[in-house]
C-alpha cells in the first residue's frame, strides 16, 4: 500500500505538461523539490519496473529539469555517451559518440534527454524486459517497453521509441498510454538501429494526447520535423474499419466508442469493407521477418554475443523468406501503400481500425499478423489510444492513420477525442511491485 506522501510525489510527477508549466509559472510548484522527487521515485520503483537500461541520478538533477521537458530513447537508437545494446543481456554493447538525428531535433526543440530506455532483444523477442506500472497483470512487450513503461511511471515526460511494425504503440497502450508513429522520412531514421528498413519509423509516447498536443505545440516538433503546423480541417471524412477476422467484443466496442465520439464532435464517419486494407497484414509480416534477419542475423556470428530464443526464432522465420521473395514483398508495399495513400486523400482523412484483434496478454496464432502493420506497410503516420477498459481490466486501444506529413490531424482528433485525462490516472503498482 503505497503512502499519502507516495501518492502526492507521484502526482506531481505525473502532473499533466500544461498544468505543470502554470504550477511552474505561478510558483506552486518548486523544481527542485520536483527533481528531487524525480530521483527518489525512480530509485524507489525502477529496481522493480526495468525501464531504464542504466538510471543515472546525476542527469535526473538537471537544472532544466521541469521547465525543460524530460525525454528519454529506446535502445535501438543512438544516443552519444550511452551504450546501444540493442536490448542484448551481454556481449554487444558500442557506445557511439554522435547522437541520432531524432536525438540532437529533440535537444535543439528544448527537451532534456535524461537517458535511454530497455528493448526487447533486438526488437524481435517477445519477452519484455519492463512491467507495466499500471496495469501490472499486463505485459508490455516490444522494442517500446521501456519507454512506456517510463512515461506511464511518471519517470519522463516523452519517450522515443522506433517503430517497425507495432512495438511502439503495443506497450503504450497496453500501459494506458498515448503513442504517435511518425511518417518516416530517412533523416528520422539516421542513427536508428532499424529491424525493417522499409517499414521503420520513430514515433513518441506521451502519457495522454494533451501531453501529447502541448509538445506538439509548445515545442513547435512539427515545424522542426518538417511537417504541416496547421490545425485540422472540420469536419472531416473518417474511415471506421472493421477487419474481416474475428475481433475481441471489447476491443470493438471500443472501435465503436471512438466513431460514436468522432461523430458528436461533428466528423462524417463511414463504415467501408476496404479488403485491400486487410490484405496488406500477411506480405507486412513476411516483409518484417525477412528485413530483421538481414538486420540482426549477423550477430549470431559475433563473439561472447548470445541471443534469445525467442530472437533466434524470428531470425531464422526471416530467413526462409529468401531474397527473391523479399525484393516481391517490396514491390508489393509499393502497390499496397499507393493504394491506401490514394484512399487517405481522396476518399477519407481518417482511418479508425482496432489495434489488434485480441485483448493484451492474448497470442494471435502463428501465421496471424498483426493489425499494427498496416501503417508500416502504408509508410503512414499513426495515433494509437487506449479508450476503455476490457473484461480483463486491460486498455482496449484503436489506432488512427493518416496520410503522410498528417500528424496534425492525428494530434488534433486525439486530444478532441480524449481530452487532457491520463488513462489509467491513479493506478499505481507500488515498490513491492503489487
Amino acid at each position: 500500500m503505497l503512502t499519502p506522501a507516495q501518492l502526492a510525489r507521484r502526482a506531481r510527477l505525473s502532473m499533466p505538461l500544461a498544468r505543470r508549466e502554470n504550477a511552474l509559472r505561478t510558483g506552486v510548484l518548486d523544481p527542485a523539490e520536483f527533481r528531487a522527487d524525480l530521483v527518489a521515485h525512480v530509485d524507489e520503483l525502477d529496481p522493480v519496473l526495468g525501464a531504464f537500461t542504466g538510471a543515472r541520478p546525476e542527469v535526473l538533477r538537471l537544472a532544466s529539469l521541469p521547465w525543460n521537458p524530460s525525454v528519454t530513447y529506446n535502445d535501438t537508437i543512438d544516443v552519444a555517451g550511452y551504450p546501444t545494446t540493442l536490448g542484448i543481456r551481454a556481449g554487444h554493447a558500442p557506445t557511439p559518440a554522435t547522437s541520432a538525428q531524432i536525438v540532437r531535433l529533440m535537444a535543439n526543440q528544448g527537451l532534456a534527454g535524461i537517458g535511454k530506455v530497455a528493448s526487447t532483444e533486438c526488437a524481435l523477442d517477445t519477452e519484455g524486459p519492463s512491467r507495466n506500472p499500471r496495469y501490472p497483470h499486463v505485459s508490455a512487450p516490444g522494442a517500446g517497453t521501456g519507454g512506456a513503461v517510463a512515461v506511464a511511471a511518471g519517470f519522463c515526460d516523452v519517450s522515443v521509441v522506433a517503430d517497425a511494425g507495432g512495438s511502439l504503440r503495443w506497450p503504450a497502450v497496453h500501459c494506458g498510454a498515448t503513442a504517435l508513429r511518425l511518417t518516416p522520412t530517412p533523416a528520422l531514421l539516421d542513427g536508428v538501429h532499424c529491424v525493417s528498413p522499409s517499414l521503420e519509423s520513430v514515433g513518441l509516447v506521451t502519457r495522454s494526447p494533451a501531453d501529447l498536443a502541448w509538445l506538439w505545440r509548445a515545442h513547435e516538433l512539427a515545424r522542426a520535423l518538417g511537417l504541416r503546423t496547421e490545425p485540422g480541417w472540420h469536419p472531416l471524412r473518417v474511415a471506421v474499419a472493421r477487419p474481416p477476422a474475428p475481433v475481441h467484443p471489447d476491443l470493438l466496442a471500443a472501435l465503436g466508442r471512438m466513431r460514436d465520439r468522432l461523430t458528436e464532435l461533428g466528423h462524417r464517419t463511414h463504415e467501408p469493407p476496404l479488403p485491400a486494407v486487410w490484405e496488406m497484414v500477411a506480405p507486412a509480416s513476411a516483409l518484417l521477418a525477412g528485413e530483421a534477419s538481414v538486420s540482426f542475423g549477423w550477430l549470431r556470428r559475433e563473439p561472447g554475443v548470445a541471443l534469445r530464443p525467442g530472437t533466434l526464432r524470428e531470425i531464422e522465420r526471416g530467413e526462409a523468406v529468401g531474397s527473391v521473395r523479399l525484393a516481391g514483398l517490396r514491390q508489393t508495399q509499393r502497390r499496397a501503400g499507393a493504394h491506401l495513400r490514394h484512399l487517405l486523400t481522396r476518399e477519407f482523412d481518417l482511418l479508425v481500425m482496432p489495434l489488434e484483434t485480441r485483448l493484451p496478454g492474448h497470442r494471435a496464432p502463428a501465421g496471424e499478423g498483426s493489425l499494427a502493420l498496416v501503417a508500416n506497410f502504408a509508410v503512414l503516420p499513426v495515433l494509437a489510444l487506449p479508450v476503455a477498459l476490457s473484461c480483463e481490466d486491460s486498455p482496449a486501444g484503436v489506432q488512427v492513420l493518416a496520410a503522410p506529413g498528417r500528424e496534425d490531424l492525428l494530434v488534433t482528433v486525439g486530444e478532441a477525442v480524449a481530452g487532457d485525462a491520463e488513462f489509467g490516472a491513479g493506478r499505481w503498482m507500488g515498490a513491492d511491485g503489487a
